[in-house]
């Protein structure tokens, strides 16, 4: 897939995952309204090396000075179960996405498709004046948080309307998992390169997330803005469902 004179390590370690690969066409505004779907790999263990663990759904839709963010993730938990986590964020038109206010909830399902007991959990949050409050329908709690931050998810959405140059890294908070905050982030241009995909050279832009408390990851953007690959030390992301031949 990659040029053997360059070190694209990022992509070479999801070369096992992109058989059948085709990059998407058609056009795309990152800053507009559209849907991305991908399929989630797990890296470096027994139970990722079969095949693809999971799912996530990406929706875009303008909003009022901002957008809102649908999130639709799915991941299979061995032996037969799925965590399933789906969440509305709404956006300022910002850099980073910064969130206003979110919904959250997550559960783990049964084969039959049934929430397994005591696994559901649903909440909301608000951010306002350097603080998060978390409401999850019978208590609510504040936490500190710099002005400049954004959730995990909508870091998909802002590297498609970052520039394809070198930039001052961005600094800010991560909110994980819609509500872990973990100071001490940056994002940042990685690197251009041309890419073997689907036998068709690709133009891609990279970017690293770096910070506390997570592994780094590497966005791999295409020259219209669509992530096509997201990938840290442990799982990947590479956009659509997998394909044959």
């Amino acid at each position: 897939m990659s040029n053997a004179a360059e070190n694209l390590f990022t992509l070479n370690v999801i070369t096992p995952h992109l058989e059948g690969f085709r990059p998407p066409l058609g056009e795309h505004d990152p800053a507009g309204d559209w849907e991305l779907s991908y399929t989630l790999y797990t890296l470096g263990s027994i139970a990722g090396s079969g095949g693809p663990m999971g799912s996530l759904v990406l929706r875009r839709k303008a909003a009022p000075a901002g957008f809102v963010l649908a999130v639709d993730y799915r991941k299979r938990v061995p032996p037969d179960m799925t965590q399933e986590v789906s969440g509305e964020i709404t956006c300022r038109q910002d850099t980073l996405g910064t969130p206003k206010r979110w919904t959250y909830a997550s559960a783990i399902t049964a084969a039959g498709g049934g929430p397994i007991k005591h696994t559901r959990l649903e909440k909301s949050a608000t951010t306002t004046d350097g603080q998060i409050e978390i409401h999850d329908g019978r208590h609510r709690r504040q936490l500190p948080v710099a002005a400049r931050c954004t959730i995990h998810w909508a870091l998909f959405e802002a590297v498609g309307r970052l520039p394809r140059t070198p930039f001052e890294p961005i600094r800010f908070t991560l909110l994980d998992h819609f509500d872990q905050v973990k100071p001490n982030h940056t994002l940042s241009f990685r690197r251009a390169a041309d890419v073997m995909l689907g036998g068709q050279a690709v133009r891609l832009h990279a970017y690293d997330h770096l910070g506390e408390g997570v592994v780094p990851w590497v966005y791999w953007v295409d020259k219209q803005g669509r992530p096509l690959f997201a990938v840290s030390g442990l799982e990947a992301y590479v956009i659509g469902f997998p394909q044959k031949g």
